[in-house]
């Protein structure tokens, strides 16, 4: 098990916010727990949607409070008030997020939101378990529905975006053959334009989150609402580590990366402005991401990645900006052939619309994958790097390798004076030699002896 205590998870803010969902087919033992929070912790979440966690609320409530400071997140539950077996959602939030946290809402054990507020823009983060095809589930279905377009038409009214993390129990591949009300959910949210955060490994369409004896298929989901301020980067499934040996779920793990620097930034219109004039080097620092560093090279792609994502999503509205964006298009594409190696810039047209829209996806998709493997390719040289870290110090430090498989955290007290009584007359040790003998003698007769 991996030990949070000899790791620093920075409490401070990253421009770049890695959403994740998974379905944990149940979290009532206490090793599941920390087994999970290790994962969130370790994995550099931000915002972790939790699927059937089977949780009532006399255990929930407790769940996690005493690492919330410690490791400056917080978690959000939701159990059904019924005692079916795979209910429960929840919520990880990692900071700075959980600060702007205003209200929580929830229903039934299947829905769970959180309403965030940043400067001058409001989120909805919804957590959400669609539960299996089926008539004895139907009516939990509509129901389940009805309140999503709720709190839908209620972001809607009030300039809400949203995003909605969950396990949706629909693949529109793999039940090709289902009726057409097993996919009210993902039609409703195609009706009203949000985006599908797909993580694609391959050209054979979009990997699968759920495995089982023979075969797989994709029911975890990740939406932004349209026109939703911070871009997703890119998507990819992950696998949460064994337990004891054996699988932790028979989900996996479907993550985004969105760039939340507009809705984290405190700076001032007029300074962002004069902020963008400066040089690119000495506009973006070097930036933390699952404990590395992202290379000013693919911090650059990332911004180039952006504004392909504006440009594809503002397409109906805004005239005046996207005419700006598309006559500056040419010269971010010059930019991306400069940074992308064996990338040329493709004939386009800008017309009709459609194609046009077609290309600047294909465009931006290319850049996803780019991303998705570099970061992919971090994160295992990371592991092979603290891997070999862990063979050197069994070789080579015995204790630091003990006191990391053991979970020990080295403490001490720094003494400068002590009182002590010498011939029945106290006196004060400020000699650091004789401060050390009177511990030693302190803690060699403080114990007392063995009762057997």
């Amino acid at each position: 098990m991996m030990d949070n205590k000899q790791h620093n998870f920075s409490p401070h803010p990253s421009l770049l916010i890695k959403f994740g969902q998974i379905n944990v087919n149940g979290l009532c033992s206490p090793v599941r727990q920390q087994h999970l929070l290790n994962f969130f912790l370790h994995s550099s979440f931000s915002v972790l949607s939790l699927n059937d966690t089977r949780l009532f609320f006399s255990n929930a409530k407790f769940i996690f409070k005493n690492e919330h400071s410690q490791h400056h997140f917080r978690s959000y539950w939701i159990c059904s008030t019924s005692f079916r077996p795979h209910d429960g959602v929840g919520i990880l939030l990692c900071n700075p997020l959980h600060k702007h946290v205003q209200t929580i809402d929830s229903w039934n054990g299947r829905l769970l939101k959180l309403d965030l507020f940043f400067h001058q823009t409001k989120i909805s983060i919804i957590s959400l378990y669609y539960p299996p095809s089926g008539s004895t589930h139907q009516s939990i279905c509509n129901d389940l529905i009805a309140k999503l377009l709720s709190w839908l038409d209620h972001a809607r009214a009030n300039n809400y975006f949203v995003v909605i993390l969950g396990n949706f129990n629909v693949d529109e591949i793999a039940h090709s053959n289902y009726s057409p009300s097993h996919f009210k959910l993902l039609r409703l949210l195609s009706s009203r334009f949000f985006t599908d955060h797909q993580a694609y490994s391959s050209i054979e369409g979009p990997d699968p989150t759920f495995y089982y004896a023979n075969g797989s298929s994709r029911l975890d989901y990740i939406w932004s609402s349209p026109g939703f301020p911070t871009p997703g980067f890119f998507s990819q499934v992950v696998a949460c580590p064994n337990l004891l040996d054996r699988p932790f779920t028979d989900h996996k793990v479907l993550t985004t990366v969105f760039d939340f620097s507009s809705c984290l930034a405190i700076l001032a219109k007029s300074r962002l402005k004069q902020k963008k004039k400066c040089a690119l080097s000495s506009l973006i620092p070097p930036l933390q991401l699952n404990n590395g560093i992202i290379s000013p090279l693919k911090w650059m792609i990332l911004l180039e990645y952006r504004f392909l994502y504006r440009l594809t999503t503002r397409l109906s509205n805004r005239p005046t900006q996207i005419s700006q964006m598309t006559t500056a298009l040419p010269s971010h594409l010059e930019n991306l052939a400069s940074l992308l190696p064996d990338y040329s810039v493709p004939t386009y047209s800008t017309t009709p619309v459609s194609e046009f829209k077609s290309f600047l996806r294909s465009q931006k998709n290319l850049i996803s994958a780019f991303l998705s493997t570099k970061f992919a390719q971090h994160l295992t040289d990371s592991v092979e790097y603290y891997t070999a870290l862990r063979d050197k110090h069994f070789s080579n430090s015995l204790g630091t390798f003990i006191d990391s498989a053991l979970s020990v955290e080295n403490c001490s007290i720094v003494f400068d004076r002590v009182l002590v009584v010498l011939d029945s007359t106290p006196t004060l040790l400020t000699d650091p030699s004789d401060i050390k003998q009177a511990a030693i003698t302190h803690f060699q007769s403080i114990v007392s002896p063995p009762l057997v």
